[in-house]
C-alpha cells in the first residue's frame, strides 16, 4: 500500500479501537466505522471485505499499543540489565501477563472480541492472529530470559492457554475478574517455580 493508503487503513483501525472502547463487536456496523472513520463505506469494503477482517486488524493495534507500553516500561525500569535471579524471572513473567490480563479488564469489549477471534475460521483473521501471536510471544521469551528454551516454550504455551480459557470464563459470567486474574498468575508461578502457587 502507498503511505496514503496505510494512513487510511489506520485511521480505520483506529476509528475501530475507539469504538471497542464503547461499545461490544456485535454492535458495530461497517457503515458506523466508515462515516467514524471518514472513509467511503466502499474504500471500507476494499480494505476489509469482512466485518470480522475488520475486527482482527483492531484488535492487533491495539495489542500493539498495549506492547509499546510494556515494552516502554520494561526499558525504563532501574533493574532492567541486572542479572536475575530465577524468583525474579517468574515475577517478571507475572508481571507482564497481569498487565496484559488488566488491560482486558480495563476494555472488556476487547476480552470478547479476543475469545471470539479465536474461533474464527476466516484465513485473514487466523493469518492475522498468527502474525500477532509472534509479536506477543516475543516479549514473553524476553521475560523468561534465564529460563530454557523448551521449559520457556511449554509454560508460554500452558499460561497462555490458561488466559484465554480464564477470559472465556470471565466474559461469559461464570467466573469474577479476580479469579480469572488469579488462574493466570497461579499458573506462572506453578509451571516457572520451584515453589507451588500461593494458596
Amino acid at each position: 500500500m502507498t503511505p496514503a493508503q496505510l494512513r487510511r487503513r489506520d485511521r480505520i483501525t483506529e476509528a475501530v479501537v475507539e469504538m471497542l472502547e464503547e461499545t461490544s463487536p456485535d454492535s458495530i456496523q461497517m457503515r458506523d466505522v466508515a462515516v467514524r472513520s471518514g472513509v467511503a463505506l466502499g474504500t471500507l469494503y476494499r480494505y476489509f471485505p469482512a466485518k470480522p477482517q475488520l475486527l482482527a486488524a483492531a484488535m492487533v493495534a491495539w495489542n500493539e499499543r498495549l506492547s509499546q507500553r510494556l515494552a516502554t516500561e520494561r526499558r525504563r525500569r532501574p533493574d532492567r540489565d541486572a542479572p536475575a535471579s530465577a524468583e525474579d524471572v517468574v515475577e517478571r513473567v507475572v508481571r507482564l501477563y497481569v498487565r496484559q490480563m488488566k488491560a482486558f479488564q480495563r476494555g472488556p469489549h476487547f476480552a470478547r472480541l479476543e475469545v471470539e477471534l479465536q474461533t474464527s475460521r476466516d484465513p485473514y483473521v487466523v493469518e492475522t492472529l498468527v502474525e500477532r501471536s509472534a509479536v506477543n510471544r516475543s516479549a514473553v521469551f524476553e521475560a523468561m530470559e534465564g529460563i530454557p528454551a523448551e521449559r520457556a516454550r511449554l509454560a508460554s504455551l500452558v499460561i497462555g492457554s490458561t488466559m484465554l480459557n480464564s477470559l472465556v470464563l470471565w466474559t461469559t459470567d461464570r467466573i469474577r475478574f479476580a479469579e480469572a486474574l488469579r488462574n493466570v498468575e497461579d499458573v506462572c508461578r506453578l509451571v516457572l517455580s520451584d515453589r507451588p502457587a500461593a494458596s
